[in-house]
């Protein structure tokens, strides 16, 4: 039986192929099988208003634009995380229903991109999710706490948003449309 919950290695430094060569990069990563159907899970992911309810670094989120929700949406989310709150702006850029969805950020201590993508295996969903932080000036510094911080979040939090819908204790709010 593969592994339910699987963290990723964080990795972090200077990649050649970036358009600038001092800028550094990290990606946090976390692989989980939920046992639900993939249109179940990705409307619940889909849906920034669900994600206080599972990623406890998560005080708020919510949409600033009107719905649906699609490539375009925006979404404003306030959070802490190592002892401090941050607000960041977020805008969907691709949003291929049920199986792909990217996120970036327009704001917030760093430029930031989410991305999920979700395979359905019988009767279970393969989620892969990564954020991918590009911290600048003094967050430069930071990168390894922000990294291993960020790694230690999304295992917590997915493995949380595991067990809440397996659990059959939420149903999806979203209306995402394709």
């Amino acid at each position: 039986m593969p592994p339910l919950l699987c963290a990723r290695p964080v990795a972090y430094g200077r990649f050649a192929h970036s358009p600038e060569p001092e800028t550094h990069v990290f990606v946090s990563s976390v692989d989980v099988v939920i046992s639900r159907p993939r249109d179940e899970v990705f409307a619940f992911v889909a849906d920034a208003r669900n994600r206080p309810r599972w990623d406890d670094s998560v005080d708020s989120e919510e949409l600033t634009s009107p719905e649906p929700i699609g490539v375009g949406t925006t979404v404003r989310t306030r959070l802490r995380s190592m002892g401090r709150a941050y607000e960041i702006n977020w805008k969907v850029t691709e949003h291929r229903p049920p199986d792909r969805m990217t996120i970036e950020s327009t704001s917030g201590p760093m430029s930031t991109t989410l991305a999920y993508q979700l395979d359905a295996r019988d009767d279970t969903t393969a989620v892969q999710f990564s954020v991918t932080g590009r911290p600048t000036g003094v967050m430069r510094l930071l990168q390894p706490l922000i990294a291993r911080t960020t790694q230690r979040n999304l295992d917590r939090g997915f493995a949380r948003l595991k067990g809440l819908l397996e659990s059959g204790a939420t149903a999806p709010t979203s209306t995402a449309e394709p």
